[in-house]
């Protein structure tokens, strides 16, 4: 397939905490937490470095990662400065790009804000457009945790059952999300278009306005290209809604993780269990509205609609993209990619993708890669899976 992989919307600078189990309990035994205020249902926001300190202990308690937005940007850089960090970029479209381009496919991205950091950081083989004026610093900062991780309350003890992280963020060109006037241009000649990151406006005027400036973009697009809508954790939950009335009519795929979906259905589901699964994926085609679903977890993906066997191939190279990156993070190359692919598949995938209710019920399953290490990556996973998923459907992969 001739043409280039477009990504957008918006990038970012990521501040990757380095875990430090000792400096984060000392935070903790300094706000006299207690069990019941991590019962809770995950806030969006944050007023407070104690209100940090909580929406971080809420994802190790219930087991989800999140998206937390701290409203004074004074508190998100205080936290920060409490422990040591790497500098990377995110985003779901430049996170996907670097995956891609570390296998050696080349892409563009769209982005918002650009500074000396995202220019020295972006490799060569990534193209990029940007709807920023000047140049403008807002990290997002990242805290991941390993599985097992004891943290003390002042009556409990919180332990980590699996791997995850949380994102803090105060960042106003992803919160207006601005599109570049060349992104039509671009589009002509895109053989995949993948855009995200609507969850983190504010104002559904000014939102309502970036969906009619994308959608009208898209015209541009080829006829016959892949489009795919990438879902995420909403600032303003009211929002998701309006995102899905253009996500519907103007998007191929609309593909989402494990605690996206869970939150559309306004249920736990049981992510091993063939009847739920099969149920998960028919309420969400209904739900959501796309012509297919996508629904990527740590152990398979899982994909339903009217044009799922081509997503299900792509979705290969998707679960093989995010488990190269869980077990190698960004220390890989188009070598480890394919040593991984011959890793035994994920035992629940497998089991699933052969059930007689999920096939009777039209899903098709991807089962992950069973890869192991005592260090694993976590952010970034659903971003790598885009990544793979955009070079499968661009014949690359």
């Amino acid at each position: 397939m001739s043409g280039r992989i477009v990504l957008g919307l918006g990038g970012t600078v990521d501040h990757e905490v380095v875990w430090d189990a000792v400096a984060f309990q000392r935070l903790v035994d300094g706000y006299d937490i207690t069990l019941a205020e991590l019962e809770d249902a995950p806030s969006p926001a944050a007023h407070s470095e104690r209100e940090i300190v909580l929406g971080v202990l809420r994802s190790v308690h219930q087991a989800v990662g999140c998206e937390l937005f701290v409203r004074d940007r004074a508190d998100l850089l205080a936290f920060d400065a409490r422990f040591e960090h790497r500098v990377t970029l995110g985003g779901t479209c430049v996170r996907a790009a670097l995956a891609l381009s570390r296998i050696g496919v080349g892409s563009t991205v769209h982005l918002v804000s650009i500074s000396d950091e995202v220019r020295s950081l972006l490799p060569d083989d990534v193209d990029w457009i940007c709807s920023a004026d000047e140049d403008s610093l807002d990290p997002h900062i990242i805290v991941q945790y390993p599985a097992g991780v004891s943290i003390r309350l002042q009556d409990a003890t919180v332990v980590a059952s699996r791997p995850n992280r949380v994102i803090l963020v105060n960042d106003p060109p992803n919160e207006h999300m601005r599109l570049s006037a060349q992104l039509p241009h671009v589009l002509t000649t895109a053989c995949v278009v993948a855009a995200s990151g609507f969850n983190t406006m504010k104002s559904e005027s000014e939102l309502r306005v970036r969906l009619a400036e994308l959608e009208q973009a898209l015209t541009a697009v080829p006829a016959g290209t892949p489009t795919v809508y990438e879902d995420a954790g909403f600032h303003d939950d009211t929002l998701r809604a309006v995102v899905l009335e253009t996500v519907r009519r103007t998007f191929a795929l609309h593909s989402l993780n494990e605690d996206e979906a869970q939150r559309y259905l306004g249920r736990e589901a049981d992510l091993t269990d063939p009847v739920e699964v099969a149920r998960m994926m028919t309420d969400l085609l209904g739900i959501l509205g796309a012509p297919t679903i996508m629904v990527h977890t740590s152990r398979y993906a899982a994909v339903i609609g009217a044009d799922a066997e081509r997503f299900r191939e792509a979705g290969e190279a998707g679960c093989l993209m995010a488990s190269t990156r869980f077990l190698h993070g960004d220390g890989y190359t188009r070598a480890e990619y394919d040593a991984v692919a011959t890793a035994p598949r994920e035992e629940v995938g497998t089991a699933l993708a052969r059930d007689a209710a999920v096939l009777a019920a039209g899903v098709l399953i991807v089962p992950g890669f069973d890869v192991r290490t005592e260090h694993p990556t976590t952010i970034g996973l659903g971003d790598a899976f885009i990544g793979g998923v955009m070079g499968g459907l661009a014949g690359l992969l």
